[in-house]
């Protein structure tokens, strides 16, 4: 482990010292790129849904596009990306380098543990890699799975374990409790350089810490929406079919996902003058 730096000597800073100028990480750099990726898996999975020329539905979920051709991959490399990052992140304290291992860990098991279901409202539909469920051109070799009361068994082909759906929504809802612990209590502590001489936080801190709250804040709301609407099917016999209709997880999922990367995006300065405190515009 001590390629990723997680020792007692680990350096927590914005820069390790190297006297190798090749060999220093800019973090705040993959900060900015990490958000950025936070950003675009949304965008994209909703650029395939509506593109007229890509055959997929609109998913219940994010988490379900895990079964879609094609946009499978995205999905999966875009959270094991993140969850790579989250664990190499020095942070400027021990306690944000190892929370954010744990936020990496816990984004691996969102992007290896598949969701329950396959989030279609359609009873054929074409799943990742080599297996075609319903109807499929003659011409791809692909494995034939029949249909089982006109819905197919993804069990036997995706779940690695049977409580792989477990796994996933526990690690979900972990991942994102993290990413709005880190937006509002990490990001928004300050540095000394950051607070003025009456104990006050610079204008350029402060102006941060508002987009931390406001992006910490959404963040929450969504995780709660979402454990709301779990309970509410789960444990009672009220109607929340339109919840599914209207795809409610996936707005709430991509919300969250897009406040987290404006918050890191922050995070790494993006925005120049805007975000930078006057020490590090001189540095």
């Amino acid at each position: 482990m001590k390629l990723f730096q997680t020792g007692p000597d680990r350096y927590h800073g914005a820069t390790p010292p190297a006297a190798d100028r090749y060999a220093t990480i800019n973090q705040r750099q993959l900060t900015f790129f990490v958000g950025l990726v936070a950003l675009g898996l949304p965008t994209i999975l909703i650029v395939g849904a509506f593109n007229p020329f890509l055959e997929t539905c609109f998913r219940h979920s994010i988490s379900h596009y895990y079964y879609a051709p094609f946009w499978g991959a995205p999905f999966i490399g875009a959270l094991i990306f993140i969850g790579t990052y989250m664990l190499v992140y020095r942070g400027e304290t021990a306690a944000e380098a190892k929370l954010s291992s744990l936020a990496g860990f816990f984004a691996f098991g969102v992007a290896l543990f598949p969701t329950s279901g396959y989030g279609c409202d359609e009873t054929a539909f074409v799943a990742r890699a080599i297996v075609t469920f319903g109807p499929a051109p003659e011409a791809l070799d692909l494995i034939k799975v029949p249909p089982r009361d006109g819905l197919p068994d993804l069990v036997a082909y995706f779940e690695l374990t049977p409580w792989s759906a477990t796994v996933h929504y526990t690690s979900a809802m972990l991942l994102f409790s993290f990413l709005a612990w880190f937006a509002l209590v990490i990001f928004t502590a300050a540095e000394p350089h950051q607070i003025n001489p009456d104990k006050s936080y610079t204008r350029n801190k402060q102006i941060r810490n508002s987009f931390y709250i406001l992006c910490g804040s959404v963040m929450i709301l969504c995780i709660l929406a979402m454990g709301a609407y779990a309970v509410v099917a789960h444990l009672t016999t009220l109607d929340v079919g339109w919840w599914n209709a209207n795809h409610m997880t996936f707005w709430c999922e991509a919300v969250a996902l897009w406040a987290f990367g404006l918050s890191w995006m922050v995070k790494g300065r993006f925005g120049g003058v805007i975000f930078n405190d006057p020490v590090e515009r001189a540095a």
